[in-house]
């Protein structure tokens, strides 16, 4: 035996696939009555919930046969608490029960959803079409449709599609250690709003990899906008697959803003209703890195010991770990005992209707954040400023089409108070708009039903091939028979 030889063991006891049999069951034996395909709306993570929480309402309302795939990565009371929030527990058909890190993920995704896909294949009928619906730039929406496609031979839908981060060209010519002064404000938020963008894909990461190759493995793409429309187009998706829908998450502000909250968020946090707030939310890998990261800290702190504002810190497991990491965990927690009527820290907000209540509030004048979906909702609250942290952004449209949301470059700590003061005193000043803002996402309450319609028509009108080979693109001929050799 040769000593130089050792073996790597790489495999890890994953939990089973848990199926809801008799859910299942009863979609795939109405389905087939009807001669329809299936829907099967995925979800993942927590804004994955409350996106797609209205789609399969409007799936129902339009009769489609639809049912929910949880990969169950949040799974624990407050990350996955959106699948109660939201009733979509009665109409999960499996949970794939996701665990580990990144890549842990990544890799037990792939076998688990193609899996499932061939179990429903073999248990219920090769003539059964099921159509997954993936979202966004979730690690889901990129693994899934790889998944799908390797192991069904088949593409998926995905809603929200089409999101390529962008910077705006004035960000080459920051310098690190420049002090932020009055001019350089000004014409740094100006070049954002008026000036030139380039295309950044290398951030967020991994969310810009996971659009990416989602696009891929997509057969029917529901776009935000006209600029995703654009984007996919121009990398060479078929126009005709391509629908401008709007972003589905106003709608989920839609159903939240008639429903109460089971308990409300200035019960938990009084202080919150006293004057206006800063509510900030950090996140993004990218901004975890050691300069990014302490950049935003100071600047955190030189806001609450240098200014009046105030400022609700919620701390995302990732906040926490950086923080620990870098040794700035008694910073934050001396800044809270110094500054308690000032500055609060609070665990991640375990219903997404408690957001939406603080937002509607007016005790909340600005959300600081690296989110890409806050960028988006932030629309749709009329009093709230966008502030994103960040040195790109895959909803650019927010800035240069609504002006309603502003990157703020986490380069040194003094750009973040800077930026804050300023534009408390004049955002309208500086070109922002903030009391009429600029819907671009859509109406809310249509943006999920005109999806559900267009899914409809593609399955009455028997458009089923969710692989069209390019023959049958262009109109060539079909074949009747296909060899299945995956």
């Amino acid at each position: 035996m040769n000593s130089n030889i050792e073996h790597l063991e790489t495999s890890k006891q994953n939990l089973p696939i848990k199926i809801n049999k008799n859910l299942l069951s009863e979609i795939f034996t109405n389905a087939k009555k009807e001669n329809s395909p299936i829907l099967s709306v995925v979800i993942g993570t927590k804004p994955d919930f409350y996106k797609q929480a209205p789609l399969v309402v409007e799936a129902k309302e339009e009769k489609l046969p639809v049912f929910v795939i949880d990969t169950g990565q949040h799974f624990d009371d407050v990350l996955g608490f959106g699948i109660k929030e939201f009733k979509l527990e009665e109409s999960v058909g499996c949970d794939l029960q996701i665990r580990g890190d990144l890549m842990e993920k990544a890799s037990e995704l792939i076998i688990k959803f193609g899996s499932f896909g061939r179990y429903c294949k073999d248990k219920f009928s090769s003539t059964s079409k099921l159509l997954p619906v993936v979202h966004g730039d979730t690690l889901v929406a990129g693994i899934a449709p790889l998944a799908w496609v390797f192991g069904m031979g088949q593409k998926v839908a995905q809603n929200e599609a089409g999101l390529r981060s962008m910077s705006p060209e004035i960000m080459k010519k920051i310098k690190v250690n420049q002090e932020p002064t009055l001019d350089n404000i000004e014409k740094f938020i100006n070049e954002q709003l008026t000036g030139k963008w380039f295309v950044a894909r290398e951030e967020p990461f991994p969310e810009q990899i996971d659009t990416w190759i989602c696009s891929a493995g997509t057969q029917y793409f529901f776009a935000p906008t006209q600029l995703n429309k654009e984007n996919l187009i121009r990398e060479g998706y078929p126009e005709e697959f391509v629908h401008v829908v709007g972003n589905s998450v106003v709608d989920a502000i839609h159903l939240k803003r008639k429903q109460k909250v089971s308990k409300s968020i200035f019960d938990i946090y009084p202080q919150l209703e006293k004057e206006r707030w800063i509510r900030m939310d950090i996140h993004r890998r990218e901004n975890l890195t050691e300069h990014r990261f302490k950049s935003i800290i100071h600047g955190l702190v030189n806001i609450i010991k240098y200014s009046e504002h105030k400022v609700v810190l919620v701390m995302l497991n990732a906040t926490k770990s950086a923080l620990k990491f870098y040794g700035l965990e008694d910073k934050i927690k001396l800044l809270s005992k110094e500054y308690p009527q000032k500055f609060l820290t609070t665990p991640l907000w375990k219903e997404y209707g408690q957001v939406i209540e603080f937002l509607d509030s007016g005790h909340c004048w600005a959300e600081m954040t690296d989110s890409g979906s806050m960028q988006e909702e932030l629309l749709y609250f009329k009093n709230v400023l966008s502030l994103t942290i960040r040195l790109n952004t895959d909803r650019p449209e927010t800035i240069f089409d609504a002006r309603s949301n502003l990157l703020i470059p986490p380069i040194n700590p003094e750009w973040i108070p800077s930026m804050v003061n300023n534009l408390y005193d004049k955002f309208e000043g500086f070109g922002v708009s903030l009391k009429n803002k600029k819907e671009i996402y859509g109406e809310p309450g249509e943006v999920s039903k005109t999806i559900a319609k267009i899914i409809k028509k593609q399955f009455k009108d028997k458009n089923t091939s969710f692989y069209p080979w390019f023959h049958q693109r262009i109109n060539l001929w079909k074949d009747d028979n296909d060899l299945q050799y995956m």
